[in-house]
């Protein structure tokens, strides 16, 4: 399994480096300019993880060790060696069901009797005896019995590959990262202000069934998160889904963080920005959902006489246990009106359920929605004003209803 394409690792607690000045609490960050050692480390693990490919992940955990010794920095070097996880493609267990197949060959190996390495007259079975005799059972040789038995554990899963273009630069940025998502497992609370991407940090806030609170704040939002500390007596995993939110955070071009965290019974608070230079290494989302959309917008964009200025996603809309991100935001360049476009494309029953659940929620008047004619649906099944369309979103059609909504 690709930690690529399935869970991306995580430090544990045991591996956080911070310092404490006063009320404020700081990850113990990596440089790339003044830690020339660390680089030196990040190009040796590299290597020993190009090497290792073909096999076991237990042999490349026990090189690591062999390499690291008793190095004085040994978490840093093991949290660099935990980000290359990321990096590496791990089998699958093999078809044979390994822990169903362990309890066929301990009931049967105890119905032969007590085993002996070496036979005698009181005790004639040796274990060898046992392994040859069930192997056959089951139609295997005893090599391949062995093999199977404990494949499912993580240290005997084969490296299928590695991805060598990584660099030691890009693990020391990951491991930067990792460090302040690990500062997170402890926070009792978490603000962030955000000026865009809202899509994709709602997304993960949803992914991770996070508490949160919304408002208006600056030009943009403030989310609101109490920490898993704060709500939860078993808190790991809140903890962990809290992390996961900071990359999609990161990828903001205008963002802020402040989360008080508890350190040994201490609360400390912990800040965050653009300025810390941490790197997400969530991928960027579509712009658009569809190319109607795109279409759309780029033709709006074009005309400079309009006295409409449009965004995309550009409010917030909070419907308390869930959020609407309209698709667009149109604010008249001399009054300041503001008005939202949400467009229902293309669509599943399920898709059109939820969709019109969140619009029969919304508060806001000033929203317009489009309508494929092809949905065949009328428009007392939409909350405020409904423009129908056919293939494409003309801006003729448009605007009327967006300047009679406009407030």
């Amino acid at each position: 399994m690709s930690a690529r394409g399935g869970v991306a690792p995580m430090l544990t607690l045991e591996l956080l480096r911070y310092r404490i000045d006063g009320d404020s609490i700081t990850p113990i960050y990596l440089t790339t300019t003044g830690g020339k050692r660390y680089i030196g480390m990040a190009e040796q693990l590299i290597e020993l993880a190009q090497a290792h490919v073909g096999r076991t992940v237990g042999e490349f955990e026990t090189a690591i060790e062999e390499m690291l010794g008793t190095a004085p920095d040994y978490k840093v070097y093991r949290g660099l060696a935990k980000v290359l996880d990321e990096y590496l493609v791990i089998s699958q267990p093999l078809e044979a069901d390994a822990e169903d197949l362990r309890q066929q060959v301990f009931e049967r190996a105890a119905s032969i009797g007590t085993l002996v390495r070496k036979s005698d007259l009181l005790f004639p079975k040796t274990a060898g005896d046992a392994a040859a005799e069930i192997s056959r059972e089951i139609g295997l040789t005893p090599e391949e019995l062995l093999s199977l038995l404990y494949s499912d554990l993580r240290e005997n899963r084969l490296i299928e590959s590695f991805d060598s273009s990584v660099t030691a630069t890009e693990l020391i940025e990951r491991y930067n990262t990792m460090l302040a998502q690990a500062m997170l497992y402890c926070a009792t609370r978490m603000i962030i202000d955000i000026k865009d991407n809202y899509r994709m940090v709602f997304k993960y806030i949803k992914l991770a069934r996070l508490m949160h609170s919304i408002k208006p704040h600056d030009g943009g939002y403030r989310i609101d998160i109490d920490g898993p500390i704060s709500l939860f007596s078993n808190v790991e995993r809140y903890g962990i889904n809290m992390a996961k939110l900071l990359p999609a955070v990161i990828k903001c071009a205008d963002w802020r963080l402040a989360a008080k965290v508890n350190v040994g019974g201490n609360e400390k608070l912990f800040r965050l920005s653009p300025r810390t230079g941490l790197k997400s290494h969530y991928r960027d989302e579509p712009v658009f959902d569809s190319a109607a959309e795109e279409a759309f917008y780029n033709k709006f964009v074009r005309n400079s006489k309009s006295k409409w200025a449009i965004e995309r996603e550009g409010s917030i809309l909070d419907l308390k246990d869930t959020v609407m991100i309209p698709d667009f935001k149109f604010t008249h360049k001399e009054d300041g009106r503001t008005a939202h476009l949400e467009i229902v494309g293309f669509w599943t029953p399920e898709y059109l359920a939820k969709k019109l659940d969140k619009l029969s929620r919304v508060k806001e008047t000033n929203i317009v929605v489009a309508v494929p004619e092809s949905l065949n649906c009328s428009k007392e099944a939409f909350a405020g004003p409904v423009v129908h369309y056919k293939q494409r979103l003309l801006i003729k059609d448009m605007m009327p209803a967006i300047e009679k909504v406009a407030k």
